[in-house]
């Protein structure tokens, strides 16, 4: 009978908690905050990768160092500073984040990117703290837009990860 009971209310626990609301916290207990990653913009293209080599595993000096140039060259050419980042009229310019992101991209086999990449570590100019926070998710919602749209030949290896720095600097 107690083992009946116990696992009813092991149950209505898993229940209730499957039910509870979204940004709810019970008394006394502090509400954590959800990281989210902004919604692409709607007036936003969808951002199309051409098939890149997988220069990590070329052996051959001169062919890998055709394929990262090629990779970067995309990567250059699609990564914007956002606007999101930048101050607000009544905010002075230092607080304008920039620096190095760095991002993790898991490859599948077939060659797309496994969604969604992942920031690992930032090196800004200034500590994270000094920032707006719509400010860095603007930057990690820029490199996570151009590095989530990647494609690559596909490979019979199970799966690949590499750690991808990205520059935000403005001009």
């Amino acid at each position: 009978m107690r083992t009946r009971l116990a696992l009813l209310g092991a149950l209505l626990l898993a229940a209730g908690a499957a039910q509870a609301q979204e940004g709810y916290a019970a008394p006394g207990f502090p509400m954590l905050p959800h990281r989210r990653p902004l919604p692409p913009a709607a007036d936003a293209p969808v951002l199309r990768s051409p098939v890149l080599p997988r220069f990590w595993h070329e052996p051959n000096p001169d062919k890998q160092l055709a394929g990262r140039t090629r990779f970067f060259d995309f990567v250059m050419a699609q990564a914007h500073f956002p606007d999101a980042a930048r101050p607000g009229p009544g905010q002075p310019a230092a607080l304008l984040p920039t620096g190095r992101l760095f991002v993790s991209v898991q490859v599948r086999p077939d060659g797309s990117v496994r969604q969604p990449p992942r920031v690992t570590r930032r090196e800004l100019t200034r500590p994270t703290a000094d920032y707006p926070p719509a400010a860095i998710q603007a930057l990690d919602a820029e490199a996570l837009r151009v590095l989530g749209a990647l494609r690559f030949a596909r490979s019979p290896a199970a799966q690949d990860s590499l750690v991808v720095p990205m520059r935000f600097i403005t001009q």
